[in-house]
């Protein structure tokens, strides 16, 4: 469990203790079960359902909601109010008081408020115990989030009978293909609703449980969109599947809804937008667009082995555009004097329009962050990584900036060597290319194999969409780098040759997941 995960464990045991030495567990299920009933998922037209997040704060981001205590409720109660009026299927209230200014009354009276409104409340915590189950259902809220990680099987089984028996939904979350595994465990044999329709048409069906899935990492607190595409087959079969954080654009929903994703949970973006209903109008419509059949000429990519593919040296719109539309997992912005240099504006600009499934990479030499947007927060944060000379990122280093730190490798020359050995348990991914960057420099591929059997290394350096299949065959890279060899002059990227480029690398992933 994370620093962060065990510091909000223990918390919340603090809370639990405080409310078990003003009531009894048995007080407080009567209370439960006498109180007003539970709320369904709302479901409207669409079949694609968007849970909408209220939180004043977050440990990453910090205050998101400035004002004083004493507006606190209502300006809860209006962001809610908000977000039932444009199609939320739930609110979900932050009630965690010390990391996210949270406050169960916060949850009880959005709750209260929005029941005529026939919109459900989701409390947001982080719950260790069926008593605070019972004491959600006595606030009023028709659902909890039960998080996986948190809790020993024996515990999440309790948990999610306290919701059966309170007739509450659960958000049930995970973090990775490991958490995954136990709700397929758990939920296996539960007699929970698999579907979140039914208990709508049928108030006698066990209340629904949505199966999220949280691109944060708790160790940084970096979102990672590659979780969403990696883990969506692991999920337990026929709950519905709820993509969570990373969903800033309409464009980042489509993109869940497109990878079997029936449903978001959205917060930052809600709570930092000016027009929150008009976002969460547009979020929905984009989660409910039919999904069309992928029709393309290259092998299909469903394959065991995957190599990942970042085109660098991106330097217009139309480059940028051309490579997310060929399918690359990641684009280079280069902050160095070369042809392909860019300018804040441009990163700043381009890291907004990204989908969630495309990762930014900044490529710069200098020991301090460059971005004045990042002076405060970590660049993890906001999905960003730092690719730098293997020096400078072991001269700037801290546990934070190391997760967003690519190092940068010099095959040929004569640190190498020791580069490897003071990176390689440091950071978790590596860059390895030629002496120069940019000019087209192939290394020993059959060199660099061993490495990459020892550690996550992407290759550059000379690839072309002639060549790269060889490589890929011969180092078995986790992705390859590619910027001169999809270009028709310094800094001209060519679209066609991009669109050629991930082809071919589809193509070796399937040779190498079907061999003759």
């Amino acid at each position: 469990m994370s620093d962060f995960l065990a510091d909000m464990t223990n918390r919340s045991h603090d809370r639990l203790a405080a409310l078990l030495s003003t009531t009894s567990r048995d007080a407080l299920t009567a209370a439960a079960l006498a109180s007003a009933p539970p709320l369904p998922l709302r479901r409207i037209a669409s079949s694609f359902i968007a849970i909408a997040e209220v939180k004043r704060a977050s440990p990453s981001l910090g205050v998101l909601a400035p004002g004083p205590e004493t507006d606190a409720v209502a300006f809860v109660v209006n962001q809610a109010t908000a977000y039932a009026r444009h199609g939320a299927a739930a609110v979900s209230v932050l009630t965690e008081p010390s990391a996210f200014g949270g406050d169960l009354e916060h949850a009880r009276v959005a709750a209260r408020e929005l029941r005529p409104l026939g919109v459900p409340v989701i409390r947001k915590d982080f719950l260790v115990d069926p008593a605070q189950v019972y004491e959600s259902r006595v606030a009023g809220c028709s659902g909890v989030l039960i998080i996986i990680r948190m809790l020993k099987d024996d515990m999440l089984r309790a948990m999610l009978e306290a919701a059966r028996a309170c007739d509450l939904f659960v958000l049930l979350e995970a973090f990775d293909e490991q958490d995954l595994a136990r709700a397929r465990t758990v939920l296996a044999h539960a007699p929970h609703a698999r579907v979140a329709t039914s208990q709508a048409t049928n108030p006698s069906s066990p209340p629904p449980v949505l199966v999220g899935l949280n691109t944060r990492d708790l160790e940084t607190l970096a979102v990672n969109p590659y979780v969403l595409s990696l883990s969506s087959d692991h999920f337990p079969p026929g709950f519905l599947r709820i993509a969570e954080s990373g969903m800033h654009t309409p464009q980042d929903v489509r993109a869940a809804a497109s990878l079997g994703y029936q449903g978001v949970l959205v917060g930052t973006s809600l709570m930092r937008s000016g027009d929150p209903g008009a976002l969460l109008d547009a979020m929905i419509a984009a989660g409910s667009e039919p999904i069309a059949p992928v029709v393309t000429s290259s092998p299909p990519s469903a394959a065991p082995f995957r190599t990942r593919v970042k085109v660098c040296g991106l330097s217009s719109n139309a480059q940028v555009d051309a490579a997310i539309n060929a399918g690359a997992d990641a684009i280079g912005l280069v902050m160095v004097e070369s042809p392909r240099r860019v300018g804040l504006s441009f990163v700043t600009e381009t890291r907004r329009r990204l989908p969630v499934f495309v990762q930014l990479v900044l490529v710069h030499r200098d020991d301090a962050i460059l971005d004045p947007e990042l002076s405060d927060v970590s660049p993890a944060l906001i999905r960003t990584t730092y690719q730098r000379d293997a020096a400078a990122a072991l001269r700037h280093s801290s546990p934070m900036l190391d997760a967003c730190t690519i190092p940068v490798l010099r095959f040929g020359t004569t640190s190498f060597q020791s580069d490897l050995a003071a990176c390689a348990p440091r950071f978790h991914t590596l860059l390895i290319e030629g002496p120069r960057s940019g000019v087209g420099e192939a290394v020993d591929w059959h060199a660099i194999a061993p490495i990459a059997r020892a550690h996550r290394v992407i290759l550059a350096g000379g690839l072309t969409p002639d060549n790269v299949g060889e490589a890929i065959r011969i180092v078995r890279p986790f992705a390859v780098d590619v910027s001169s060899g999809v270009e028709s002059a310094p800094g001209i990227k060519d679209p066609s040759k991009i669109a050629a480029f991930l082809n071919a690398v589809r193509a070796a992933d399937a040779a190498i997941a079907t061999p003759s």
